[in-house]
């Protein structure tokens, strides 16, 4: 405490800790690193897929060679992982005008991710 005020001291490492995955506008998608963990040891490329009937888009730790991968890229001073997910929300006619985070979902058989929220009538 300083004349009085009282400094918060984070949430940047209380939020990172937590398995998140935060959609940016243009699809960049960010893994925290308990995320990540969740995909399995080593885990440096994925696959992503969705469901249409649950609305849910899925995330799963995927061989470095073969079609339909995507790389879990560094993030500079951080330990969450990024994930290009541009052309796949593009493909499923999915879009976000602002960043959105969701808790992390364990889907079972190594799949992670999260549920879409309805759509507003």
């Amino acid at each position: 405490m300083s004349n009085g005020f009282e400094f918060f001291e984070g949430t940047r490492r209380e939020s990172n800790t937590a398995p998140r995955i935060t959609v940016r506008r243009g699809g960049l998608m960010v893994l925290t690193s308990a995320a990540v963990k969740m995909l399995g040891d080593g885990a440096t490329h994925v696959r992503i897929g969705f469901n249409p009937k649950t609305k849910a888009v899925g995330i799963r730790s995927a061989p470095e060679e073969g079609n339909g991968r995507y790389r879990l890229r560094s993030q500079k001073n951080s330990a969450s992982r990024l994930v290009d997910g541009k052309r796949f929300f593009a493909h499923h006619g999915l879009s976000f005008e602002k960043a959105r985070s969701f808790d992390a979902e364990d889907f079972g058989d190594g799949l992670i991710g999260f549920r879409l929220p309805e759509a507003k009538k």
